[in-house]
């Protein structure tokens, strides 16, 4: 009689070796509340030899900016795992968070100017 690696129905999760709740240590929610679908995270440069596949695959999708909601779809798991997974790799040093308009302002005098300007009308 052969076994299956995994009994579920999810076509993704059939490859799987590891339960979802062993990668996240059992954890049910993230430390970091402020964590929700349209949260922005980016890598950092990091080695990621020390990462389970499963963290890699989280950095590697994060080259640009994306969304813990976009992640979720993307690597086909469920988004309070991915919550989880981003909390860990954002405490360990692996992602930033915020936003990419954060990233792109050069002259914040020039906003202000023009939103001044957008006053007066």
């Amino acid at each position: 009689m052969a076994y299956d690696v995994w009994d579920g129905d999810d076509e993704f999760a059939a490859g799987r070796l590891v339960p979802l709740y062993i990668l996240v240590n059992g954890q049910t929610s993230p430390r970091n509340t402020s964590l929700d679908l349209a949260t922005q995270v980016v890598a950092l440069p990091r080695d990621l030899n020390r990462l389970e596949p499963e963290y890699q695959d989280i950095v590697g999708r994060c080259g640009a900016w994306v969304s813990i909601a976009e992640l979720s779809a993307f690597l086909h798991l469920p988004l309070a795992i991915i919550k989880i997974m981003v909390d860990v790799l954002l405490e360990q040093g692996y992602l930033g968070i915020g936003a990419p308009a954060q990233q792109q302002i050069q002259d914040l005098r020039l906003l202000e100017t023009v939103l001044a300007g957008l006053e007066r009308l």
